[in-house]
């Protein structure tokens, strides 16, 4: 029934529609079964997965996956672009914009046993890149958790700045994020919401897989929350400036 729910959802998404929960909401009830629907949606997408984004980092929120790990959404090729970017309203339902702060796979960071420690995810990481994520959902609003994880976590765009390969001598907590909408600047955010420290979210990654569509792959980017509070998208300009990692721009037509 999964693969029907898969065809389900990418078609929904192509549409811009939403599709109702109610069929579904018995279907999927554990992490493994939302992870086999993205497995069957990146098939569909050529098993082009250009980024992660990643959630339910603390206890509480994990409760509502039925978990007791962190749990993550699989962006593909289709869905993901580099800024300065357009884009259609209408090809959304509920969009919500988000600035994160993302990082850049430089190998491969596959399932195993023992942790990863944190010397061993910073030693993986390419580079950092700002990025401005369209959250947007196939599903009612109060569908449960799980079916939102299966429709690969809410993601309806992904767009990357210009990655910042020379990151180490960058206070990563201390990243601040301000965004503006047709000069206007409307929202500022900080790195260090995410755990403090957003290194840490990609640590906690590694160490929940097995995750679908392959896993954490080097030329991946894993994006790990958003610094500022989601803004309704509308038609106009939003400008994102991240101090060093520079600026992005997002038009919505």
């Amino acid at each position: 029934m999964s693969g029907s729910l898969a065809a389900l959802l990418a078609d929904h998404r192509a549409h811009a529609a939403v599709l109702d929960a109610a069929p579904w909401r018995d279907t999927i009830a554990s992490v493994a079964d939302a992870y086999r629907v993205q497995d069957e949606l990146a098939a569909l997408a050529g098993n082009d997965v250009r980024a992660w984004k990643v959630t339910a980092l603390g206890a509480e929120q994990q409760k509502g996956y039925r978990s007791d790990r962190p749990v993550a959404g699989a962006i593909f090729a289709p869905y993901f672009c580099a800024s300065p970017a357009t884009v259609a309203l209408t090809d959304y339902l509920t969009p919500l914009l988000e600035c994160e702060t993302a990082f850049l796979l430089g190998r491969d960071l596959p399932q195993r046993d023992k942790p990863y420690r944190r010397a061993e995810i910073e030693a993986a990481i390419a580079a950092i890149v700002p990025a401005m994520e369209i959250a947007d959902c196939r599903w009612p609003a109060d569908a449960p958790d799980l079916l939102k994880l299966a429709d690969d976590m809410g993601n309806g765009a992904f767009i990357a700045g210009h990655a910042a390969k020379d990151w180490r001598g960058i206070d990563l907590d201390n990243i601040e994020v301000a965004l503006a909408y047709d000069g206007v600047t409307i929202e500022y955010g900080k790195a260090s919401k995410i755990l403090g420290d957003p290194l840490a979210a990609v640590m906690a990654l590694a160490n929940a897989q097995p995750l679908p569509a392959g896993g954490l792959k080097a030329g991946q980017i894993v994006t790990t929350g958003t610094c500022t509070t989601p803004v309704m998208l509308q038609p106009g300009r939003y400008d994102a400036d991240f101090g060093p990692l520079g600026t992005m721009t997002l038009r919505v037509g």
